[in-house]
This record gives C-alpha cells, sequence and structure tokens, in this order.
C-alpha cells in the first residue's frame, strides 16, 4: 500500500489489478485536502481500488498536519497508515519531542480509532505493540527493506504472541530491488529464528499467513484466503513438479523456505487470468514498459 496518482490508480485497475493506495503525506508534498480528495474519488473509481488515509511518517510530518490525519480518520471513520518505527534514531527523536514513541503518540492524537497500522515496526515497546493489540492494528513487517537499510529486525515473535495481525511488505525498490514476496518470506521466518536463538521461532505456518491472509485484513479485504463461492478469486497457481519444491513432505514450508517467484505458473485478480507461463496480460507489451523504464532511467541520469 503507497500512494499513487490518480492516472495510475486507474491505469492499474484498466489492467485488471487491484491496488489498495494510501496516502503518504508530509511536510514536503501533498495535502490534507489532496488527501481528502484521493479518499472520495479513488474509493468510488473502481471495485478494485481501495484508497486509505495515511502520511509517511511522524518524523517528517507536523503535529498540526498529524491532528489534521486524525481528523480525516474520524470524520471518514477510516483506518491510518504510515512508517513507524523504523529506526532507533526516529523512535529516540519521538520521545524527545513528545515524550513518547511514535506508536503512543499517534494512537495519543485518536489516529487509530478506527484502526489502521504502520510499516516496519522495528523498535516497539511492549506498551506500543499493547495498543496494536487494544486497536486491531497490523504491523507490516519489511525484512529486505530493513537488512539493506540496516534499520535492523523487527520482533515479529512479539506480534505474534500478542496476538496482533502481521502482514509482510517490501517497502518500495530504492530500499529492496527484488520486490520478491518469496525472499520476504524467508527472511522473515530465519531472522526471528536468529533474533531469538531458537530454530522454532516464527513458524512457516505463521509467515504464510502473514503473507497472504494477514496483507489482505490489512488491506481490509475480507473475502479472501479461501477458493470459495463469494470470496474475491484473486488466486496464484503454483508450480511443485519442479527440483525447489520437490519432494512434497510439507508445501508449507516447501512455499517459505524454498519457493521462489520462477514456481509462479499463473495469477489471477478478480477471476481475470494477468500472467500465466510467462507471458503476460496486462493490456500493455511488456517489452513497451521495459523499454519506458529504460527511457527514464537515462533521463534520471542525465540530469
Amino acid at each position: 500500500m503507497y500512494f499513487f496518482p490518480g492516472s495510475v490508480a486507474r491505469g492499474l485497475a484498466d489492467a485488471g489489478f487491484r491496488g489498495v493506495f494510501c496516502g503518504a503525506v508530509n511536510n514536503f508534498s501533498m495535502s490534507l485536502k489532496e488527501i481528502e480528495d484521493c479518499y472520495n474519488s479513488l474509493n468510488s473509481m473502481s471495485e478494485l481500488i481501495t484508497f486509505k488515509i495515511g502520511f509517511h511518517a511522524e518524523y517528517t510530518s507536523s503535529r498540526e498536519l498529524m491532528e489534521g490525519i486524525a481528523g480525516l480518520a474520524h470524520k471518514y471513520k477510516s483506518p491510518v497508515w504510515c512508517h513507524m518505527s523504523e529506526t532507533a534514531s526516529e523512535t529516540e527523536d519521538c520521545v524527545k519531542r513528545y515524550g513518547l514513541t511514535p506508536a503512543a503518540f499517534m494512537d495519543s492524537l485518536g489516529m487509530f480509532d478506527f484502526g489502521g497500522g504502520g510499516y516496519h515496526c522495528v523498535y516497539m515497546t511492549d506498551e506500543d505493540i499493547e495498543i496494536f493489540r487494544k486497536r486491531g492494528l497490523t504491523a507490516v513487517t519489511n525484512p529486505a527493506s530493513n537488512l539493506k537499510l540496516s534499520s535492523g529486525i523487527a520482533d515479529l515473535e512479539a506480534f505474534r504472541r500478542a496476538g496482533v495481525n502481521v502482514a509482510i511488505g517490501t517497502d518500495g525498490a530504492a530500499s529492496n530491488n527484488a520486490l520478491d514476496m518469496f525472499r520476504e518470506m524467508y527472511l522473515c521466518s530465519v531472522l526471528q529464528k536468529l533474533r531469538c536463538s531458537d530454530a522454532a521461532a516464527m513458524p512457516a505456518e505463521f509467515v504464510l499467513r502473514a503473507a497472504i491472509t494477514g496483507g489482505a485484513a490489512a488491506m481490509g479485504l475480507d473475502r479472501c484466503g479461501y477458493i470459495k463461492e463469494g470470496y474475491l478469486a484473486d488466486f496464484a497457481v503454483i508450480d511443485l513438479h519442479t527440483p525447489n519444491m520437490q519432494p512434497e513432505n510439507d508445501i508449507v514450508k516447501n512455499l517459505v523456505y524454498s519457493g521462489s517467484k520462477a514456481n509462479v505458473l499463473m495469477t489471477a485478480v478478480n477471476g481475470k487470468i494477468l500472467y500465466e507461463n510467462g507471458e503476460f496480460f496486462i493490456g500493455e507489451d511488456i517489452e513497451t514498459l521495459y523499454e519506458k523504464a529504460n527511457r527514464i532511467c537515462e533521463r534520471i541520469f542525465a540530469r
């Protein structure tokens, strides 16, 4: 979930993608009015598009701006999302400014009265985790990004013990590159084992749920997780007849510890096939997209 212009949201919907977008207002970009306009326009654009109220982070946003975000949350009874407690310095500086951790400060503004959550959540206190439990918030972990930026390892076992919903994300390409959910699942599990000095920590079953239904719950998609009548027909077909997925002693563990995006045979959103056997069905030729991306990079590098 992150912010994209309305034209991008429309393009994704037209191509058949399901998108849950989040506002990223801060002291340097966008405004509360733009966030509210996006909330009203994007949420009525398509059944595939959802917009959530959000801002970048406490350290890039004034108190006045965050109070405005809390006001919008109450006006629309909407969840709020933001980057939270990603680094030690971010958390310490918030305590210096307000006498509270980011989670506690935002909660004191009434920001989470209607749910939401935070991305990263690396430096969380027991009190922060209790706020997440009490408010029904989601902690979205981004292990590859946190490793690349040397931010730290989130205590996902603490969230799991507290019954807090955990979802798995990638953060942006600048701090991740691959944006590979299979790699995120693997890191999510093995980093907890290292952090806890316990090979049984963060079992594969929990990780797979976090990557699938945990993410769906975070996005407010409640008809997910099963292939059944009345549920969203969003699914992926995985090739198990490959060396890395054999033998089939435990398919869940195979997916988390051995799985790769190369194992994906097909993906579908809302019943529409978007990718199958190496071919994309997204409304635009994939080679044209590659060419556009490389032209944009050349333009950036030339500056």
